[in-house]
């Protein structure tokens, strides 16, 4: 998107989401926003230019266009709804304050008409709201934290979510068999994701502490052991009794327990605290 479409984008924003919210835009699209992605141009789909495909290209063109025009809708709708905060958090910014928060609501409208899942809208616009309230934003973080939730689906989410209930005010499903019920999947596909949520650092495994410590124990107690045999130099005059001191090394025995990491609970304040 180019420098003029950034400029003033939150501006543009809380306009077209008052207008929204007294229904004076009906269905057409906003102009605010209208410029930057509703082109019929080079769709890619696995990197081949569906336009370069005739009739599947003109049909999926079509698809993905009018997906993005839903999208876009939804991602208006959910800004009107938090457009007083919006308001309100940038009526105290600076003009460097804003100008990185024009660049990153223009990232977040980017993901929102790009995601397959119209759910995760709400997340990607409370995203941006939480943004607006902090004096000092870093751009790294946010658009680490939207490349992640990009590659989460709604089931994800909710599994997350059902792992930070305990940390944050959210709402979650009560435990995992309603999640299994809700999404109509079997434990070994919720296990599944859960190790996804471990791949990318949103879960993590308490049992590597554990583990950790473990380790360090043995490391003391074995250390200790082959001190006290060095100290034994004659053999004729050991005692047997001296075996006595030896401590024994614990067995571990490792068991997966995951839970919620920091960037786990830190991703969820961004996205869903106020998400509920």
């Amino acid at each position: 998107m180019n420098k003029e479409i950034k400029e003033g984008f939150v501006e543009g924003l809380i306009e077209t989401g008052k207008d929204f919210a007294k229904e004076q835009l009906g269905e057409l699209i906003p102009k605010v926003v209208s410029e930057s992605s509703l082109q019929f141009g080079l769709e890619v789909v696995g990197g081949t230019a569906i336009e370069m495909v005739p009739f599947v290209g003109h049909i999926a063109s079509s698809y993905f266009t009018k997906r993005k025009i839903k999208n876009e809708h939804e991602f208006i709708s959910e800004i009107a709804k938090r457009v007083e905060d919006i308001e309100k958090n940038m009526s105290s910014k600076t003009i460097e304050q804003k100008e990185i928060l024009d660049d990153l609501a223009v990232y977040a409208y980017e993901k929102a008409i790009q995601t397959n899942q119209e759910e995760k809208i709400s997340y990607i616009v409370n995203g941006f709201v939480n943004m607006t309230k902090i004096d000092t934003v870093s751009e790294d973080i946010a658009y680490i934290y939207y490349d992640t939730l990009e590659q989460l689906t709604i089931l994800d989410i909710s599994v997350l979510k059902l792992y930070g209930k305990a940390y944050l005010e959210i709402d979650s499903a009560a435990n995992y068999s309603e999640i299994l019920e809700q999404f109509g999947i079997e434990y070994h596909q919720y296990d599944a994701v859960r190790k996804n949520l471990q791949r990318i650092s949103l879960l993590e495994d308490s049992e590597e502490e554990k583990f950790d410590k473990h380790f360090k124990d043995f490391v003391k107690v074995f250390n200790g052991n082959m001190k006290l045999l060095a100290s034994f130099k004659n053999p004729r005059k050991f005692d047997t009794k001296e075996f006595g001191k030896l401590k024994d090394i614990k067995e571990y025995r490792p068991r997966e327990n995951l839970r919620i990491s920091k960037f786990g609970k830190d991703f969820l304040r961004f996205f869903a605290e106020e998400n509920q």
